[in-house]
């Protein structure tokens, strides 16, 4: 009798053993945990960091377009301010640039569809004598401005 006795005790505490946890499982789990932290970190600097990187890409998209459109505008003969549009003619073609949407584009002859800056909320055009002043807002409320002048043909905006 005493035997089946010892023998159900060592059952029971056999299977109260087997859905309990072991030292060793809890520092596993524990370990997995802190790997699983240690990696997911960095995704989540990289997601914060995403608004200083878009900003850093709009300015770098500012600095490109500026020097596109001084150009644009050293090569023109003549600069008009039609609608809060600017239309610029070059010998025989006309330059249209306009708002598209969120978007600044630029059109040759009235076609085409260039999309030359991104994020624009609002823009102006205003004529300086022998320049063109051109200010713009970006969806962030970040103000940009560029004044191009006109050189050899001398274009003074009339």
């Amino acid at each position: 009798m005493r035997k089946a006795i010892c023998i159900k005790e060592l059952k029971s505490a056999a299977s109260l053993n087997e859905t309990a946890f072991t030292l060793i499982e809890v520092m596993l789990a524990l370990s997995i945990l802190s790997i699983v932290i240690f990696l997911s970190t960095p995704a989540f600097q990289i997601m914060l960091d995403k608004r200083e990187t878009n900003a850093s890409l709009q300015m770098m998209e500012w600095q490109v377009f500026s020097s596109q459109f001084k150009k644009e505008i050293r090569n023109s003969s003549k600069a008009e301010i039609v609608s809060n549009r600017l239309l610029l003619t070059k010998s025989t073609d006309t330059v249209l640039y306009e708002k598209y949407e969120s978007s600044l584009r630029r059109r040759v002859n009235s076609t085409g569809h260039e999309i030359v800056l991104q994020n624009v909320a609002a823009y102006s055009f205003s004529l300086i004598k022998n320049a063109v002043k051109l200010t713009v807002r970006d969806l962030r409320g970040k103000e940009y401005s560029v004044t191009a002048y006109f050189y050899g043909n001398g274009g003074n905006g009339t």
